[in-house]
């Protein structure tokens, strides 16, 4: 593009040249979605971080307020968790057949963030009171850090190991 086409009504031809350079390089659907399992993930850890930040307390005592705490990291995995292993099952099931490395590395940075991120919940329940503690609280992160495993291996597979994609012409389907 010599000059761009603001004012200048000459030059408008320049226009459907560059619609065609950007419609070549967008992005596929799966990398969109990778992008959405990534969101999910973070916004999952994050929450479940300050989650167990409120049920220390702020003196390490626990909350001042009446919580269910199972009710609340069941809404807390239904809200993100669950969702981001779903987004990241999606992508693997668009992109298995077809390498597509951005959507591979962004599922690797998924699940190494759900895996750090669980880490951390995991490190700090141990200064939980013991009247908060329910079951789930000492098995989530565990499950979850699993389940990053999973998805930094899903990604690793559509990034790595994926065979390539091949672009097919009407002479592939003649007999």
């Amino acid at each position: 593009m010599e000059q761009l086409v603001g004012k200048n009504w000459q030059n408008l031809w320049v226009l459907p040249d560059s619609i065609v350079v950007v419609g070549r390089y967008m992005a596929k659907l799966e990398s969109w979605t990778s992008i959405g399992a990534i969101a999910m993930g973070s916004l999952f850890v994050s929450m479940m971080i300050s989650f167990y930040a409120f049920l220390i307390g702020p003196e390490g005592e626990g909350p001042n307020v009446d919580v269910d705490p199972g009710a609340l990291l069941a809404q807390t995995i239904s809200i993100s968790g669950a969702p981001s292993l779903i987004l990241a099952g999606v992508v693997f099931g668009l992109s298995f057949r077809s390498r597509n490395v951005f959507a591979g590395l962004i599922l690797i940075l998924t699940g190494l963030t759900l895996i750090v991120g669980m880490w951390i919940v995991d490190m700090m329940l141990e200064n939980i009171d013991i009247q908060f503690r329910t079951i789930g609280l000492d098995y989530a992160p565990k499950i979850f850090v699993a389940a990053g495993i999973g998805v930094l291996i899903l990604g690793a597979y559509i990034a790595k190991i994926a065979p390539q994609s091949r672009i097919r012409h009407a002479r592939d389907y003649e007999q």
